[in-house]
């Protein structure tokens, strides 16, 4: 394989001299507000978002140098190249520069710690004793509270993968939003699908919203129309596999409203070429596959006297576009290879410009690096379009106005008045289990948490004294396995016993009997999934952490009045804020299990006995239509 040229870029004109700090203090002073800094900038995708609504970037930071390099060369702005997960390196350059505050915040932290295809991957490495429980990117979000203190701004804009919302249970989005509230910023958070603001792609991105408290704070209002793409592409000139062409001339014309908005900003020479139109070479034996696939093939429709993989396991190994949808997720796996990003028509994957335009840069935009590094900057920027549309809105805020159009976030606040009702009612009515006491071990809350597991509690009830007698630890649980296996046996489930014994053996070998208390070597323990680490934090270390499971999902929904399709980060928040300031401890989560079990049951709920009937939708909406009927 050729490695491809090295594209140097010089710094943006507008910039000032970072050498100078009279040059500095001089453009500082000319620069309109309002200020933003991007975090975790990368080649500036969210920058240039912010840019276009009207913001200005006074400064950008991020640990790639070449990325920094192409943010440099598109961006007037500082820049600053580093770690941030110590970010007192980059708080003394903000002094050095002499910028004492900005009105927003923003930035994303690498999404890799976060995503469904990056902890499964972490997590199998770390139970093989391949890479340590705990990965450092995971921290990075924090660094975002020195800076905000040291920046006090007006807003913060955080980005990342829609996983964020999952990771360790949601713990980490929930002391996200704590931090912020805790500074009086008013919070939002929102899921958004790209395609529905201009991108035309399938992705989703998380985005929490803070806002100085006074202010107002609708999200963009998305569009019903999906984007293809054939808009964003079907103007740029054929180009053969190993194209290494940096410059191609430009004959045609945009023909799209999405390829005109693509095009602008052009001078000069320059509307008459396109550049970063080069291509992948193509394996001979890959020709031949891609020549047989229709437009939306996957590799499952690849005849299996072509195929080189397994088409059980990698089924969707190579994936075909269509000009007449969205593509894939541009993800930064795009710089390995380019099996998912096949173009409609030419029998090769996609050039860096085209992968590019579907995430919205337009082809003023240049990239730094060498091929592969333009690649990877693209595949994990933020799509300009979609960065503009929420930028547009927080301007707005930040001006004082409301938007009209934009969607306002329903966010009910029920202070503690839930919460003292809940547990009044629990203190009088509660279950009273032989595991709810403070004497038990944080392996015998786990033997107890996993005989939970699918069970009734009841059930459990009956055999557990007998079980944890036997298996105090998990040495003793091994050594005394016989004769626990029975009392296990009568709660259903014939891998129960089996899990058990592979969790005290697991902790015993790699923990020295101790059970782990940090989330990710908590879930490397055989058999432990979300609720029950989850469960853990909460009933074994004594810390807060809000359970889901049908019961308390159930209650969530129906408080809310919402449907079943809500995901399940929506409904941990739900949940999170009816917990109120004292959050989902010990005697919180005990109540609402038992208010599940016991009142807001599945079918026939008790809502006249319920103890919270007046805050929740459902419950009103119900006993209305009795007292009509009466």
């Amino acid at each position: 394989m050729r490695r491809g040229e090295r594209i140097v870029l010089e710094g943006h004109p507008g910039s000032p001299d970072q050498d100078s700090p009279e040059a500095i203090r001089h453009w500082l002073d000319d620069l309109p507000r309002p200020w933003a800094v991007d975090l975790y900038s990368g080649a500036g995708g969210l920058s240039l978002g912010l840019q276009d609504a009207g913001f200005s970037i006074v400064a950008a930071a991020d640990f790639d140098s070449v990325a920094m390099e192409t943010h440099k060369a598109n961006i007037p702005s500082l820049a600053w190249v580093g770690d941030l997960s110590n970010p007192d390196s980059f708080i003394d350059q903000l002094d050095t520069w002499g910028i004492e505050n900005v009105d927003l915040l923003a930035g994303g932290p690498p999404c890799q710690p976060f995503s469904r295809a990056g902890t499964a991957k972490i997590g199998n490495l770390v139970k093989s004793g391949n890479r340590p429980a705990h990965d450092e990117r995971a921290d990075l979000w924090q660094s975002f509270f020195s800076i905000l203190d040291r920046l006090t701004p007006r807003a913060m804009l955080f980005e990342n993968v829609p996983d964020f919302a999952q990771a360790q249970g949601g713990a980490l989005l929930i002391s996200l939003l704590d931090e912020l509230k805790d500074r009086e910023y008013r919070v939002h958070v929102q899921e958004l699908k790209a395609w529905q603001y201009g991108v035309p792609q399938h992705r989703s991105r998380l985005f929490v919203i803070a806002i100085e408290s006074g202010l107002e704070f609708h999200w963009p209002k998305p569009a019903s129309r999906r984007p293809t793409v054939w808009q964003a592409i079907g103007d740029l000139p054929e180009v053969p596999p190993d194209t290494r062409q940096e410059v191609h001339p430009y004959e045609g014309h945009p023909t799209t409203k999405l390829a005109r908005d693509l095009r602008r900003g052009l001078r000069g020479a320059e509307t008459k070429s396109i550049r970063d139109h080069i291509t992948r070479a193509v394996r001979p034996d890959d020709a031949a596959i891609y020549r047989r696939m229709m437009p939306g093939d996957t590799y499952r429709d690849v005849p299996n006297s072509l195929r080189r993989y397994r088409s059980d396991i990698f089924n969707d190994k190579y994936f075909r576009l269509s000009f007449e949808d969205v593509s894939r997720t541009i993800t930064a796996h795009i710089a390995k290879d380019g099996y998912w990003y096949i173009h409609p028509a030419q029998d090769r994957t996609l050039s860096i410009r085209e992968a590019a335009r579907i995430q919205t840069f337009p082809d003023r935009f240049r990239f730094a690096g060498y091929p592969t590094n333009r690649f990877r900057q693209i595949g994990n920027a933020v799509p300009p379009f979609l960065a503009r549309a929420i930028a547009v809105e927080l301007r707005r805020s930040l001006d004082g106005e409301v938007a009209i159009a934009g969607v306002r976030e329903r966010q009910p606040d029920y202070g503690s008045a839930f919460r003292r009702g809940l547990i009044s009612w629990f203190n009088r009515h509660g279950r009273r289990f032989p595991w709810r006491s403070d004497d038990l071990s944080p392996w015998q809350f786990l033997v107890v948490e996993m005989c939970l597991h699918r069970t009734k509690a009841d059930q459990v009830a009956r055999v557990i004294q007998e079980v944890l007698a036997l298996g105090k630890t998990p040495k003793s649980f091994l050594l005394n396995r016989a004769k626990i296996e029975p009392y296990i046996a009568t709660l259903g489930l014939r891998w129960r016993s089996a899990n058990l014994a592979a969790a005290a053996e697991y902790i015993q070998s790699k923990h020295d009997g101790r059970v782990p208390d940090r989330w990710p070597e908590l879930t490397a323990v055989p058999g432990v999934g979300n609720y029950i680490a989850s469960a853990m934090q909460c009933f074994a270390f004594d810390r807060t952490s809000v359970l889901v499971d049908t019961n308390t999902r159930r209650i969530a929904r129906r408080v809310h009045g919402n449907d079943a399709h809500l995901p399940p980060w929506r409904i941990r928040l739900h949940l999170h804020e009816l917990a109120g300031d004292e959050g989902a401890n010990v005697p919180w989560n005990q109540a609402l299990l038992d208010l599940g079990a016991l009142v807001c049951k599945s079918r026939s709920p008790a809502c006249v006995q319920c103890p919270v009937k007046a805050h929740c939708v459902t419950g009103r909406k119900k006993l209305a239509g009795t007292e009509r009927r009466d």
